[in-house]
């Protein structure tokens, strides 16, 4: 099956250009990579920030939590769009290449509450370098496989359910011991991003289970409750193909665990040759090479057939007398009255 990814690009990253007075913050625990950045209150109805990425499309987390903001975006050398919503933004299908981005906003009226700009999604195509770079796979996607027990919503649903802090808007829910998940991907390091609810009630352990190795975790040091961005586990690996399993071992009547999302660092570079890309390449050769596989035994079980029969003819010629020679000549025909002399 094709796995679809995400370009993730952090808040901070040092190509994100910045066109006014912006406050970078850290350690935010409910944020990707603990990071968010604001404003410090100037106008930035003419741009806050920009971003150049090759890929089909982009996406923008970020959230306007005072009533009233007004924020625009333009793709290019196009017109800035006005948008509607919490902030975030979500471009048509782009040509697969190269563009740019611009996300502009007001200074926002109420300075307790601040825009939040978290990170972008790219998505790639055959023009995306990706060798090195952490792509997203949300819980969703096929190439993620569950056991019977998940569910699209926990027992009690967390008010902020549906807030933009939730990768893609979904997650996969558990609260039974023995519930499991198993991803496949190509890369040097992965991560488990997710959710929990009630934890004052008692510790959620997992067991992860990266080529065979097991590793027992529990919830990391100042996890937040029914707060999206916990980072469940990570592990760096040598470059290549790698199989993770998570196994829920400890888990307290009323809780959840919610599985946002997969995060792996590439070593592909192109998303043709991704892990599930490279799955599906061998399904269809696998596929066409049994076709193939087939019509050359039929083929040459023929040709064997059509040997046989001609070695068969020569045979019964060299052991039948009416194809013998007499006198130097084949008569063809056995004489109806031998001579007696014979």
């Amino acid at each position: 099956m094709v796995q679809t990814t995400a370009l993730l690009v952090d808040d901070q990253d040092p190509q994100i250009q910045y066109l006014c007075d912006s406050l970078n913050e850290q350690f935010a625990r409910s944020y990707y990579n603990r990071t968010w950045t604001t404003l410090k209150g100037d106008d930035c109805s003419n741009g806050w920030f920009n971003y150049t990425f090759y890929g089909t499309g982009i996406h923008v987390a970020a959230s306007v939590a005072s009533s009233g903001a007004s924020y625009s975006v333009k793709i290019d050398d196009g017109e800035f769009v006005p948008q509607s919503g919490k902030g975030e933004y979500t471009s048509p299908p782009l040509s697969d290449g190269k563009h740019t981005i611009t996300y502009a906003i007001e200074s926002p009226q109420n300075a307790n509450f601040l825009p939040a700009f978290d990170y972008l999604a790219i998505t790639p195509g055959s023009s995306t370098p990706l060798e090195g770079r952490t792509l997203a796979v949300d819980d969703g996607d096929d190439s993620v496989t569950y056991s019977s027990g998940w569910t699209g919503r926990p027992a009690a649903l967390p008010s902020f359910a549906s807030s933009p802090s939730l990768y893609e808007n979904t997650t996969h829910w558990s609260s039974t011991i023995g519930d499991s998940l198993q991803f496949k991907f190509e890369g040097s390091s992965v991560s488990v991003l997710g959710i929990v609810t009630n934890i004052s009630l008692g510790n959620i352990t997992a067991t992860y289970t990266l080529d065979g190795v097991s590793n027992v975790q529990g919830l990391p040091q100042g996890t937040l409750d029914s707060l999206p961005m916990v980072n469940l586990f990570h592990a760096d690996v040598q470059p290549g193909v790698h199989t993770l399993v998570l196994n829920i071992t400890e888990i307290q009547a009323h809780q959840a665990l919610g599985v946002d999302f997969i995060a792996y660092n590439a070593t592909s570079n192109s998303i043709s040759s991704l892990s599930g890309g490279i799955q599906q390449s061998a399904d269809t050769l696998s596929t066409g090479s049994k076709a193939g596989i087939a019509i050359g035994v039929l083929a040459f079980v023929a040709l064997l057939a059509s040997l046989f029969g001609v070695l068969h003819k020569r045979y019964t010629r060299n052991r039948n007398p009416k194809f013998r020679l007499s006198d130097g000549v084949e008569s063809g025909f056995k004489k109806p009255f031998p001579p007696t002399t014979w």
